[in-house]
C-alpha cells in the first residue's frame, strides 16, 4: 500500500515535471527527478508509457513527453506539442540542468521595456542578479544579432531600475557561432556566458 502511494507521488512529480519541460530525455530526467540509476530510471519511464501516462518518440535518443491519459491525471492544459521544437527544448533543459536547476527558473517569459517585447528562452535571478537564458539552436545570426541589440537596451533599463547588470547566456553547438555571439556581446558591451 505504501509503496504503491510512493509510485503514484513519483509518477506525478514526473507527470508534473514533463508538463513544464513538455519533451526531455530519460537521462534529464533522471538527473532532475532523482530517479537513480540507468537502469531503475528505465524502468520506472517504460512502466509509465506501458500504463499510457506518457508517450515518447526516438531521435537520436527516446525523448518523452506527456500522453492525454497523462495530462488528465495531473490536469495539464498543455496544447499539442511542436516536434520541430524538441532539439531546442532538450537544449534548454541541458541548460537548466547546468545552471544548477534554479527554482525561480521561467521559460518564454515576455519582457517589456518601453515599446519593446523580448521573450527570452528562459530566465532566473541568481544572487539578485537576473540572467536571461538564448538557445541558439535554428534561428538566423540576424536574429540573434537583433536580439542581442535589444538585451543591450534592457541591460541599460535594469541597470537604472535594478542597480545591477543582468547576465546574457548563450547556449550554442557551433563553434563558429559560439564566436560571433561572443563579439557581438563584446561590441555592445554585455555581461555574458557562452556555452
Amino acid at each position: 500500500m505504501i509503496q504503491q502511494i510512493e509510485k503514484q507521488k513519483r509518477e506525478e512529480r514526473i507527470l508534473l515535471r514533463l508538463d513544464d519541460l513538455n519533451f526531455a530525455t530519460r537521462e534529464q530526467l533522471q538527473v532532475i527527478e532523482s530517479l537513480g540509476g540507468d537502469r531503475n530510471a528505465r524502468r520506472i519511464l517504460h512502466q509509465m508509457e506501458k500504463d499510457k501516462l506518457l508517450l515518447s518518440v526516438r531521435y537520436e535518443k527516446k525523448i518523452y513527453y506527456l500522453s492525454n491519459r497523462g495530462k488528465e491525471r495531473v490536469g495539464s492544459n498543455q496544447s499539442k506539442l511542436k516536434r520541430d521544437k524538441i532539439q531546442h527544448t532538450l537544449m534548454r533543459n541541458d541548460m537548466y540542468i547546468k545552471l544548477g536547476m534554479p527554482n525561480d527558473w521561467k521559460k518564454e517569459v515576455p519582457i517589456n521595456f518601453g515599446t519593446e517585447t523580448l521573450i527570452p528562452d528562459a530566465m532566473f535571478k541568481l544572487n539578485g542578479i537576473y540572467h536571461f537564458v538564448e538557445i541558439d539552436n535554428v534561428q538566423t545570426m540576424k536574429t540573434n544579432y537583433e536580439k542581442i541589440k535589444k538585451y543591450k537596451e534592457l541591460s541599460n533599463m535594469i541597470a537604472k531600475q535594478y542597480k545591477h547588470v543582468p547576465t546574457l547566456i548563450w547556449y550554442s553547438l557551433s563553434e563558429t557561432r559560439k564566436r560571433k555571439l561572443e563579439d557581438a556581446c563584446v561590441k555592445s558591451n554585455l555581461k555574458y556566458q557562452i556555452y
